[in-house]
């Protein structure tokens, strides 16, 4: 750095100098990696940190869409879920309902139909093409679809049951149906995900650990429990966590099909998130659900992540 004479301000050079530094360093590369990370970055505070805080600030506040002032109320909102809310509790309780007669499923479903596919037999490449066409399926499409299907008067289901002899049923009116055929409509969209994530851990399994494992007598249950399963363990992790994830944030494949009823059988916490904000217009109690749903899924990935820390070697 030179040193500046007596007729330029010391302080000016210093800082020109500085710059001068910098634009060095940014152009070197050391700048590389924080240039590839930008975009994420922008696209992560953007869509992902903003609407969490701003989702948070709401909650705690008495919000008006036709009023510009936002009185802050603190844990009103909560409170009036909690205590004041008739339908909150029934919606904590159907997505409860919802959420272990679902992720079991599809977890040992998916497993089951990873394991067949993971066999080396003829036409398995269509089987998995075939399987995996529902999940590129868009949920609207799939809603129209199954609500044509068990439509309780002109249904394609109920006209196959007459041909039978058989009753016609009313599908998506009684309440006893409802959860059960959301939970199978769910399965049939979304169980290729599961498939695909298990298969791509079966065939990372190393052959070797099962030709030891034939020498040491062990037949095709034992070589399942003690290789194919702790080999799996991350895949599982993964699937699970995925799962509770999804299950938490469904909406699409309920309300397209049922809205939340009958009677709210389906009204599970995004459906009730969703009609407290824009039917009834109520942002702050709407944004108090989404807080919740955000605690009770951040509360259960920690737990299945400590329960698998141990099981899992990376």
């Amino acid at each position: 750095m030179t040193i500046p004479d007596s007729g330029e301000n010391p302080r000016m050079a210093l800082a020109a100098a500085a710059r001068k530094g910098g634009m060095a360093w940014f152009a070197g590369k050391k700048a590389s990696p924080y240039l590839f990370l930008l975009p994420f970055m922008i696209i992560y505070v953007v869509l992902i940190l903003y609407p969490i805080f701003q989702g948070l600030y709401v909650s705690l506040t008495d919000w008006d869409m036709m009023n510009p002032v936002k009185p802050f109320v603190g844990l009103k909102n909560f409170e009036y879920l909690f205590f004041g809310d008739p339908l909150f509790w029934n919606s904590v309780k159907v997505t409860l309902q919802y959420i272990f007669t679902n992720v079991p499923i599809k977890v040992v479903l998916g497993l089951a139909l990873a394991l067949i596919f993971n066999q080396k037999l003829p036409g398995m490449a269509f089987h998995r093409g075939a399987l995996f066409l529902p999940f590129v399926i868009n949920i609207a499409a799939v809603g129209i679809l199954f609500q044509w299907i068990l439509d309780p008067e002109v249904g394609l289901l109920n006209y196959y049951l007459s041909m039978l002899g058989l009753p016609p049923q009313k599908w998506l009116v009684d309440p006893t149906w409802t959860m059960d055929l959301v939970v199978l409509v769910t399965i049939w969209w979304s169980i290729a995900f599961n498939v695909i994530v298990f298969l791509a851990g079966l065939q990372d399994i190393p052959e070797e650990l099962y030709e030891a494992a034939r020498i040491d007598g062990a037949n095709a249950w034992h070589r399942f429990w003690n290789v194919t399963l702790p080999c799996l363990r991350g895949s599982m992790m993964f699937v699970v966590v995925m799962q509770i994830i999804g299950s938490f944030q469904a909406f699409g494949n309920i309300y397209m099909l049922t809205g939340g009823g009958p009677n709210n059988a389906t009204n599970v916490l995004m459906v009730h998130l969703y009609k407290t904000g824009f039917f009834y217009f109520q942002m702050g109690p709407a944004a108090a659900i989404g807080v919740i749903i955000f605690i009770i899924v951040m509360a259960l990935t920690i737990a299945v992540l400590a329960m698998f820390r141990k099981q899992v070697e990376y």
